[in-house]
C-alpha cells in the first residue's frame, strides 16, 4: 500500500510539473507617446510590444487594460509582428503584419471598458518572437490623470515579473495655456490687445487676441489624424449696427517656422470662408484648424485677428458691451454615440473646455467722469451740498457752433462717496455708492431714473446717503465722483446753510488717462 501511494504522489508530481512548464513566459515593452492633450476623446496611445521570454505558448490571451475608455474600433487596432517569428507565420499574416495567427478580440458594440484582449496560439516555442499592438486611442478628458499606465496580464502563459504595468503616454497636459495674456511675439505675432468702438462716434480700434499652445506640439499632427483646432466663443452677440467678422486665415508663429490656419465647420469638415457675428446671430464660436506644419520646439502663438464694423445704418450711441472670447480645442465631440458604439470621426475630437475669458472688444464712450472736489453734510449748524447735473446733449447744432454737434443720449448717474479720515487715529471710512433709478430723489430724472437729453438732475447730497451702498447715516466730508451714463455731461455744486452762506464750483471733467498729473483746464 505504501508503494501505491508513492507510485502515485510521483506520477501527480510530474502531471503538475509539465503543466507548469506548458507555458510561455512574455516580457512587456512600450514606447510611450511623449504627451497628449488633458480634454481629449482619442488621444493616441504608445506601442506595447509583447516578446515570448521563453517556454511553449499555451492558447491563452494577453489583455491589456488601459483605464480609460478606448475610442477606436478594437478592429482596427494594429497587431504587427517582425518576419520570421513565431508570431508572423500563418495565412493571416503578410509582410509581418498579422490577423489571424495573433488576432484582436473585437467586442459587440463598443470598448468603454478599456481593455484590448489579445489571443495567443497554443505550440509556439520561438524566444526572441515578439508582436506589437498600436493605434489605441482613448479618451483621457475629465480624467485628471497627468500621464496613463496599461495593466497587463496573461492566461495559461505568464508576464515577466514587475513589467505588470507600462507607460503609454508620459503626460498630459493642458493643449492651451492661455489667451489674450501673452507678451509673445514669436516670429512677427503681435501682442494681445483687446478692441474698442466708440459708442458715439463709430471709431473702430481692432482687436488682437491670441492663444498659446499648451506644450511643444500640442497642436501638431503626429499623434492624430489631422491636427488640432481651436474654438473661438464669443461672450454675447455684438451690439446692434456693430459686427465682428473672423478671417478665413490665422497665423500662428514660432521660432523655427510659423503655421498657416483655416476656417472649419463645427463638425471639423473645410469651411473655407470667414466667420461673421451680428446682434442676431444665434451661433458665436468661429472654428478653426491648422493646415500646414507646427513649429515643435516652442510653444506657438495663434493670432487671432477680427474686424470690428459698425453699420452707416446704426443708430447712435451704440449700446455700452464689453464682449469676452475663450478659445476651446476644436472639434468639439463626445467619445462616443448615444447607443455606446465607437464614434469613427472627426479624429481629434475634444471636450469643451474654454480658456480665458479675455476682453475683446468695448464700447466706449457713452460716460462723462465729473470730480467735486469737496462736499459736505453737517446736521448741527444745517451745511448740506447741492448737485445740479445737466445733459447737455441737446445742443443749438453744427450750424450754430460751426462746429460738431453732441449725439443726443441719455442715462444713470452713478455718485461715488469719498469720506475723509474722521480723526488722525480714526479708520478710513468705506467708499459709498448710489446709482439713480425709478423714485431717486431730486428733480429731473425720468420714471427709470435717467436724465433725458436737455435735461438738469438736482438734488441734495443728504437725500442721496441714506441710499448709498453702504449707506451714510452721519454728517459727510469728502470729494465725490460723479459718472454719468451719457456724454456731454456738466455740473455745478453748492455748499449752503441756506441762510447767509453759499460756495460752490463747476465739477470738474475727467477727460483722459489719470495715470499722471492731470491739467484739467476747467
Amino acid at each position: 500500500m505504501k508503494t501505491r501511494t508513492i507510485l502515485i504522489a510521483a506520477v501527480m508530481f510530474l502531471g503538475l510539473t509539465a503543466a507548469a512548464f506548458a507555458q510561455a513566459t512574455f516580457s512587456v515593452g512600450s514606447i510611450p507617446v511623449t504627451a497628449v492633450i488633458n480634454t481629449g476623446e482619442v488621444e493616441l496611445t504608445g506601442a506595447v510590444t509583447f516578446t515570448q521570454q521563453s517556454g511553449l505558448s499555451s492558447a491563452g490571451s494577453l489583455t491589456i487594460s488601459y483605464g480609460v475608455p478606448i475610442t477606436v474600433l478594437i478592429s482596427g487596432v494594429t497587431v504587427t509582428a517582425p518576419a520570421g517569428t513565431a508570431y508572423s507565420s500563418g495565412a493571416g499574416c503578410v509582410a509581418g503584419i498579422c490577423t489571424s495567427t495573433v488576432t484582436v478580440n473585437v467586442p459587440a458594440s463598443n470598448n468603454a471598458s478599456g481593455i484590448v484582449a489579445l489571443i495567443v496560439p497554443a505550440g509556439q516555442n520561438t524566444v526572441g518572437a515578439s508582436f506589437t499592438v498600436q493605434g489605441i486611442r482613448v479618451a483621457v478628458a475629465n480624467t485628471g490623470l497627468t500621464s496613463l499606465s496599461a495593466s497587463i496580464s496573461a492566461t495559461a502563459n505568464a508576464i515577466t515579473a514587475g513589467q505588470t504595468n507600462v507607460v503609454v503616454i508620459s503626460s498630459i497636459q493642458a493643449g492651451i495655456a492661455s489667451v489674450g495674456t501673452s507678451s509673445k511675439t514669436l516670429g512677427g505675432g503681435i501682442t494681445a490687445a483687446a478692441g474698442s468702438i466708440n459708442a458715439v462716434t463709430g471709431a473702430v480700434v481692432n482687436p488682437t487676441a491670441t492663444a498659446v499652445e499648451g506644450f511643444l506640439n500640442a497642436w501638431g499632427a503626429p499623434a492624430n489624424s489631422t491636427a488640432a483646432g481651436v474654438a473661438i466663443t464669443l461672450s454675447a452677440a455684438p451690439s446692434a449696427g456693430v459686427s465682428v467678422t473672423f478671417p478665413a486665415n490665422l497665423t500662428a508663429y514660432g521660432t523655427a517656422n510659423n503655421s498657416n490656419w483655416v476656417t472649419i465647420n463645427s463638425d471639423g469638415t473645410a469651411r473655407g470662408s470667414t466667420y461673421v457675428f451680428t446682434s442676431s446671430s444665434s451661433s458665436l464660436t468661429a472654428y478653426y484648424q491648422e493646415t500646414s506644419a507646427n513649429d515643435t520646439t516652442t510653444a506657438m502663438l495663434l493670432d487671432i485677428l477680427p474686424t470690428l464694423s459698425v453699420s452707416s445704418s446704426a443708430t447712435y450711441p451704440l449700446a455700452a458691451q464689453t464682449v469676452t472670447y475663450t478659445v476651446s480645442l476644436a472639434p468639439i465631440g463626445s467619445a462616443f454615440n448615444s447607443d455606446g458604439s465607437v464614434i469613427g470621426t472627426p479624429i481629434p475630437r475634444y471636450v469643451s473646455s474654454p480658456v480665458g475669458p479675455a476682453t475683446l472688444y468695448t464700447i466706449t464712450g457713452l460716460t462723462t467722469t465729473l470730480l467735486v472736489p469737496f462736499a459736505q453734510t453737517a446736521a448741527a449748524i444745517g451745511y448740506n451740498t447741492g448737485f445740479a447735473i445737466s445733459n447737455s446733449t441737446t445742443d443749438p447744432g453744427t450750424k450754430a457752433m460751426g462746429y460738431t454737434t453732441a449725439t443726443t443720449q441719455l442715462g444713470t448717474i452713478t455718485f461715488y462717496f469719498y469720506p475723509t479720515l474722521p480723526s488722525p487715529t480714526g479708520t478710513l471710512p468705506a467708499v459709498s455708492t448710489y446709482t439713480t433709478a425709478a423714485g431717486s430723489p431730486g428733480t429731473g430724472l425720468d420714471s427709470s431714473g435717467r436724465v433725458i437729453s436737455c435735461a438738469t438732475y438736482t438734488v441734495l447730497l443728504t437725500q442721496l446717503l441714506p441710499l448709498a451702498t453702504p449707506a451714510i447715516t452721519g454728517d459727510f466730508n469728502g470729494y465725490v465722483f460723479i459718472i454719468t451714463n451719457f456724454t456731454n455731461a456738466h455740473a455745478f455744486f453748492t455748499i449752503s446753510n441756506f441762510s447767509g452762506f453759499s460756495e460752490g464750483g463747476l465739477a470738474l471733467v475727467i477727460a483722459g488717462a489719470r495715470s499722471g498729473p492731470e491739467a484739467l483746464n476747467n
